[in-house]
């Protein structure tokens, strides 16, 4: 999938971003306007949600971006709007002095992954961060609050990331939709959101 992604042009990578982007809009769980939207800056090849967050702020929304940690969750997201920096693995996050957003204040999470099924699996890069940062209570460090809900996970994916059946575990924590540049796929588990009054 990663060299699938990396063969793409430029054009076809925005041309695909730009018509996903439009999918996602779409979706009654980003209709609201002031929602707490989490996504990320693509760095390898990953389909690009740069329109949805940037629509997100312009609506009045809040935009978070992930950090890596040291600590559990070793994910965390902070207000997005500043510069920029490589940070673990070379991925663009927001400072450390940008605001910390807290995970139960997250509406939606847009996350990337290598390949979805239409279940919700999702096949990340190997190291457990969004498994970590939004599976269940046990994964958290003793001591920690329990989170008292859990935002819309919405995996984002080029169409042909979609396979038959993602390799999943018990530690695994599905997405609840995924959206690609030629669909919405939507596991039987979650029905969705009812647009904002």
């Amino acid at each position: 999938m990663a060299e699938k992604r990396a063969a793409l042009s430029e054009a076809e990578r925005r041309a695909r971003s730009d018509a996903a982007a439009a999918r996602l809009l779409a979706l009654p769980e980003l209709a609201a306007s002031a929602l707490s939207v989490a996504g990320y800056v693509p760095a390898k090849g990953e389909i690009d949600p740069g329109p949805v967050l940037a629509e997100v702020a312009a609506r009045g929304g809040a935009v978070a971006l992930p950090r890596v940690s040291a600590e559990a969750p070793r994910l965390r997201f902070h207000r997005a709007g500043g510069t920029l920096a490589p940070g673990a693995f070379g991925l663009l996050e927001p400072a450390a002095s940008a605001p910390e957003v807290a995970l139960d204040t997250l509406d939606v999470v847009i996350a990337p992954g290598l390949a979805f099924d239409a279940e919700g699996r999702r096949l990340g890069f190997g190291g457990g961060f969004y498994d970590g940062a939004f599976g269940p209570a046990a994964n958290a460090p003793r001591g920690a609050p329990t989170r008292k809900r859990r935002a819309v996970l919405i995996g984002l994916a080029f169409d042909f990331q979609i396979v038959a059946r993602c390799p999943a575990s018990d530690a695994d924590v599905p997405v609840d939709l995924v959206v690609t540049d030629a669909r919405v796929l939507r596991p039987a588990r979650r029905p969705p959101a009812e647009p904002p009054a």
